[in-house]
């Protein structure tokens, strides 16, 4: 199904959904790899993305080490002409991004993407627009993260659902991560993007068994991720039917992060804890791998930056069934 064979998108007045591209200003992010588990990460990845993907690509996980970001954005708008006259807005996202390649059958290398398995934001037009233009699977969060002049020490995320399950539970917020500077934290600010970049990229490498793939596919990574983290995003985008058990739409879609200013950065020296609570809404123990409990998070890093999120692609458009794949 081409895009000129569907009919344009009906904008009611007001809508606040908005076009593309959308503009992410003042940005401060600290992100942190925490160690998961391969083969639940690929059963995640093989339910989403290769479910879809009507085998025309092959999505493998990179790494069991998922990377753990929280952002705050000061000023998001979109850059289309009829939206940027509305307004801004400001948001929180909290996402555990996992590594993996996309290869097409005859490929020698894959194409790397980010995907965002999980997503958790503090703003429903934040999330609207999200899930709306390119899937990123939004959920509501409450949080805690350092602010512009406090030490990166505390990092707490509560989230939405239900926990337990059970026919008496009520729909409520709770604990799902806390992260915790533990020991010997110290910030290290640098000047060079290279030079930071650098520092990052060696850093994972050294961490205890980071790269869990092809070999020969290291150094191309490594080469995608001198752009970090201006990199190319992926997604799962489908809507489901009245009956919840049919999409009406289902797609792979990918959209480029385009960094347009980094005025800040560093890396986070020293050691950081990460305890996973209980959440049946959000069993990150099943999808990523991560222990229930105490782990300890590597490679914490640090940006100030302006970036802006492209037009969503669609690399596969899974909406209509032919026989081969109903």
């Amino acid at each position: 199904m081409t895009a000129e064979s569907r009919p344009p998108y009906i904008y009611a007045p007001g809508s606040p959904l908005m076009h593309p591209t959308l503009a992410l200003d003042q940005a401060r992010l600290y992100g942190f790899w925490v160690p998961g588990d391969l083969e639940k990460l690929q059963a995640s990845v093989d339910r989403t993305l290769n479910a879809c993907s009507r085998g025309e690509i092959h999505f493998t996980v990179l790494t069991h080490y998922v990377l753990l970001s929280f952002a705050e954005i000061t000023h998001a708008h979109s850059d289309y002409p009829t939206d940027v006259v509305k307004g801004w807005g400001k948001e929180i996202d909290i996402v555990a991004w996992v590594m993996i390649g996309g290869t097409k059958p005859g490929d020698v290398f894959p194409t790397f993407y980010a995907y965002p398995l999980h997503i958790w934001i503090d703003d429903c037009m934040a999330l609207i627009n999200g899930r709306e233009l390119y899937g990123y699977p939004k959920y509501e969060c409450a949080y805690a993260m350092p602010g512009p002049d406090q030490p990166p020490s505390t990092f707490r995320l509560a989230a939405k659902g239900f926990q337990p399950y059970s026919m008496e539970t009520k729909l409520a917020i709770h604990p799902l991560v806390d992260l915790n500077a533990t020991a010997g934290v110290t910030d290290e600010p640098s000047k060079d993007v290279l030079e930071w970049r650098e520092g990052l990229i060696s850093c994972m490498h050294e961490t205890p068994g980071f790269w869990d793939t092809h070999p020969a596919w290291r150094k191309k990574f490594d080469e995608w991720f001198d752009f970090f983290p201006g990199v190319d995003q992926i997604f799962l985008k489908q809507f489901p039917d009245g009956s919840g058990h049919r999409a009406v739409y289902q797609a792979i879609v990918v959209a480029s992060a385009k960094v347009k200013e980094i005025r800040k950065l560093s890396l986070l020296a020293g050691r950081y804890d990460l305890t996973l609570h209980p959440f049946e809404s959000f069993p990150l123990n099943h999808t990523l791998g991560w222990a229930i409990g105490e782990q300890q998070a590597h490679c914490g890093f640090y940006l100030e930056f302006d970036f802006e999120v492209k037009e969503g692609i669609e690399l596969v458009d899974n909406s209509k069934l032919d026989q081969e794949h109903s």
